[in-house]
């Protein structure tokens, strides 16, 4: 059964670690307990700060599912704020284009599942839709969490 919340940016940044244009995803469409939708057309900002030399290469859209995960791990309580996180691994990868900057994808559809989480990590299955429905990536994505230093931060 889907929650079905509509969640703006400015929500989305309350909530993920990446801020600004660092941050890859405009808008929620709904989420459940293992799957989340989220939309984005920030792949036609010239400014994205993850073009290089011009271009926006498809890969990009593993680095906008990974952040699509971390919202989804933020809204059902399994996020990695209390320790920080990293990905660790893709797996899986199958691209149908070389970029993502093409005016003709329109809004990105970008879905995340969840297939496993516990103390160690999350594994999200993911995929890139262009707006017209083609696929553009997909592929699986591993984040580990950090471990907390016993005696971190406290005065001595």
């Amino acid at each position: 059964m889907l929650e079905r919340v509509k969640l703006e940016r400015v929500d989305i940044l309350a909530l993920i670690p990446h801020q600004g244009a660092s941050c890859l995803l405009d808008t929620c469409s709904f989420w459940s307990d293992t799957t989340l939708r989220a939309h984005t057309a920030v792949h036609l900002h010239p400014d994205n700060p993850l073009r290089h030399a011009g271009q926006l290469g498809v890969l990009v859209g593993a680095e906008m599912a990974m952040q699509a995960a971390a919202l989804h791990g933020a809204l059902t309580g399994q996020t990695m704020a209390r320790t920080g996180g990293y990905l660790a691994a893709l797996r899986d990868l199958q691209a149908q284009c070389d970029q993502l900057d093409c005016a003709e994808y329109g809004l990105l559809q970008i879905d995340v599942l969840r297939e496993q989480v516990d103390s160690a990590g999350m594994v999200y299955g993911f995929s890139v839709h262009s707006q017209p429905g083609d696929l553009l990536l997909q592929g699986r994505g591993t984040v580990m969490f950090q471990r907390a230093v016993a005696g971190a931060g406290r005065a001595e």
